[in-house]
């Protein structure tokens, strides 16, 4: 029955080719677009056969996530990886949104994706440098601060997360999809959560929150267990749980001071634990070999402290004079010694022997920014490790017996990984659960410990500047400037890095522009950090032209798009009078000012308009001959300017949800000027300017750092650690 159902939807709803006679995207109706794949995993038929690629973006990502997990044979869809990473970015109302993620998420991880041909308008995904992870996205909405795992009564494994926008959300971990909605009455940031197990079954998650209270939630039901626990008199930023020898589960929970809660009574047990000056970051619990039950506490004043949690009482002079630590864990090694692992902003990770309160072992190096989050489990052959996350947006696994890295570090958050959790799902696999301030939660299988794919070659460090070219010979290009100090050219059909990096420079590359010579050369100029050292490329045959244009505090302009000069956002633009100008914005307030680059004078007053600092500009020139400013802020608008009389022209570009860190300008071959914009809110837009109206928005993968256009209407887009070109197709 229900196969000949699946047959007669699919007939209905024509899934190879949902598009009217005009070639425009008809929607399916709403009961296909949501149940179809039930149908089809109920008729254990659901493949790549019966839900082709045109059919992808109008699905419901839960649902189809959930019957391809509860299909009776394993179902045989190839790109079930891809969808897993982009569901969290998913607008059922947008088609051609979720279309746009699936190809920039397949160009990246190279699983096969077709877009619609047939289908008019988007965007056309040329290629994405690849990313080096093949994880899951969980979740993503606004940055995660905390996680921690638990076996629900029904066997379903879950992660709970914590977030600044102070709600509690639970995840299957099995199927990536949320559990109900989220958990509210924080009032503030939730910082910190653990579970644990009542005497009763009960499974329950204990959070802690900036609100100064500690939360009890029932993850069976999602509702909360009581009245909030009050006592803390500042931000409650770590919380772990217990079994105390007596029996009883205990929450032990943080300020500057050390509070235990009889999870069974919600009362406090005995007084506050007293002795640390500053907050304490991480708590952390383990069974010594005598049976004491201890908690070992972090602090930002510097030191570790151990206290005995069914006396309430201090174990021995703390630790001090280590770089301020920011998380704790623990674990038995294989020898039966119980340790701690500490790591903090010297960028290393400590194991302590907590019988004899001594380092084991040199720290353990490797991260290259502050270690912010630790975890400890055992590997299948019985390897007892720690899973630690940095500000280096990478995570790492330990050995704890030898103190050596296992393997390469885990790649793929495009920001700081602040939390880390470890658990075993029900197949049997080991995983880790990690959040990042790229507001994403991402699971990771620790089998192995490498990433699936391999790394892309190319820049190794951040890339902090691009723009494009036209070259003599009809190619079209990307030019890339680095924190490696180097820059590098790239074929924007092939996605290939042109020939060898250029190196000079001796510092990271802030600034990229590029433009054609009267003789006819098309050449790179690029801009150094710090140094303020400014370098001119040969874009064929990749040779400096002259020597450094040193001690220059003047920008390195260029028209539509933006050049950063002591953090300030520039742009240059020629007036219908023949007075070379710069726009020149501001990271510390909201102004924007116009100066006559021949006498160094201030054109008329600033711009004024923007509610926050001014981040990216670039300047155009509309049909009508006027000359155009678009600046983007910190208010997530975008506003555009008439340069030589100062009025704003119409209203604020209103779409991004966050900041607005990029901006390019282009004439498309049909003649109209466009502004595209990159946010921190993970997207990318495309507005026409002489009508202020949006014309398309592009999801990619991470916050966009810089964005660049072509007049033939190819994007390049840098967006965390990828790199992605796209046609614009209007």
């Amino acid at each position: 029955m229900e196969r000949r159902i699946t047959r007669a939807l699919a007939d209905l709803a024509d899934l190879a080719e949902p598009l009217d006679r005009g070639g425009q995207p008809s929607l399916p109706p709403p009961y296909v677009r949501r149940h179809f794949v039930e149908h089809a995993a109920a008729g254990d038929t659901l493949n790549n056969t019966i839900v082709p690629d045109a059919f992808l973006p109008y699905v419901d990502p839960v649902r189809l996530r959930l019957a391809a997990f509860n299909q009776t044979s394993a179902p045989k869809l190839s790109w079930l990886p891809l969808l897993r990473r982009v569901g969290h970015r998913w607008d059922w109302h947008r088609p051609e949104f979720n279309d746009a993620a699936l190809q920039i998420w397949g160009a990246a991880t190279g699983h096969p994706y077709q877009r619609q041909p047939a289908a008019r308008g988007g965007f056309h995904v040329r290629w994405s440098t690849r990313s080096a992870d093949d994880s899951e996205i969980v979740a993503a909405s606004v940055t995660v601060s905390c996680v921690a795992t638990a076996t629900l009564d029904d066997g379903r494994v879950v992660a709970v997360t914590g977030s600044y926008d102070t709600t509690v959300w639970m995840w299957d971990l099995a199927t990536g999809a949320p559990i109900g909605g989220p958990l509210t009455g924080h009032t503030g940031e939730v910082a910190a959560v653990a579970t644990a197990v009542l005497p009763d079954g009960q499974v329950v998650a204990v959070t802690g929150s900036y609100d100064t209270t500690v939360r009890l939630w029932d993850l069976a039901t999602g509702t909360p267990v009581g009245d909030p626990l009050t006592g803390h008199t500042s931000l409650v930023t770590a919380v772990s749980t217990a079994v105390l020898p007596d029996g009883r589960v205990v929450a032990v929970t943080a300020d500057h001071t050390v509070r235990i809660w009889d999870l069974t009574t919600c009362n406090l047990v005995g007084d506050p634990l007293i002795g640390h000056t500053a907050a304490v970051r991480a708590v952390a619990i383990a069974t010594l070999r005598d049976g004491r039950v201890v908690a070992i506490t972090a602090s930002l004043d510097d030191t570790v402290r151990f206290w005995d949690l069914a006396t309430g009482t201090s174990i021995g002079e703390p630790v001090n004079g280590y770089a301020l630590v920011e998380a704790v864990a623990t674990a038995t090694l294989p020898d039966g010694r119980v340790v701690a692992v500490t790591c903090g902003w010297d960028d290393t990770s400590r194991i302590w022997d907590l019988t004899t309160g001594t380092p084991i072992g040199d720290p353990l190096t490797g991260h290259t920014r502050q270690v912010v989050a630790v975890a400890t489990t055992w590997l299948p052959d019985g390897r007892v490790v720690a899973i630690t996350g940095s500000y280096d947006t990478t995570v790492r696994i330990w050995d704890l017996t030898t103190g050596n890295s296992i393997g390469d570090p885990l790649t793929g958050h495009t920001c700081p990984v602040v939390a880390v959790a470890t658990t075993w799902l029900p197949d049997g696999r080991l995983v880790a659960v990690t959040g990042s301030y790229d507001d994403t939660v991402r699971v990771w299988d620790l089998t192995t410990g490498n990433p699936i794919c391999d790394p892309q070659t190319g820049h190794t460090g951040p890339v902090s500047a691009v723009a494009t070219a036209t070259l003599p010979d009809g190619w079209v290009v990307a030019v890339t400037g680095s924190y490696d100090d180097t820059v590098r050219v790239w074929d924007l059909t092939t996605g290939n890095s042109i020939g060898d990096p250029l190196t000079g420079h001796t510092a990271p590359v802030a600034a990229v522009a590029t433009t054609v010579l009267p003789d006819g050369r098309v050449v790179a100029v690029t801009r150094s950090l710090y140094i303020d050292t400014v370098r001119v490329w040969d874009l064929t045959t990749g040779n400096s032209i002259g020597d450094p244009l040193t001690g220059h505090t003047a920008t390195v302009a260029a028209s539509a798009m933006t050049v950063l000069l002591d953090r300030r956002p520039v742009a240059a633009a020629v007036l219908p009078d023949g007075r070379l100008v710069a726009i020149i914005g501001s990271s510390r307030d909201d102004r924007v000012q116009v100066w006559d680059l021949t006498t160094g004078i201030a054109i008329g007053d600033p711009l004024i308009g923007h509610t926050g600092p001014v981040a990216a500009i670039a300047t155009a020139v509309l049909p009508d001959g006027r000359v155009v400013a678009v600046t983007g802020g910190w208010d997530d608008t975008v506003r555009v300017w008439d340069v030589t009389t100062g009025t704003p022209i119409g209203d604020p570009l209103i779409g991004h949800a966050s900041a607005v860190a990029a901006i390019a300008t282009a004439v498309l071959p049909d003649g109209r000027v466009v502004a595209v914009t990159g946010s921190d809110d993970a997207t990318v837009r495309v507005w026409g300017i002489a009508d202020a109206v949006s014309l398309d928005v592009l999801p990619v993968p991470a916050p966009v750092v810089a964005v660049a256009a072509t007049n033939e209407g190819t994007i390049v887009i840098i967006a965390g650690s990828l790199t992605i070109a796209a046609d614009l197709i209007l």
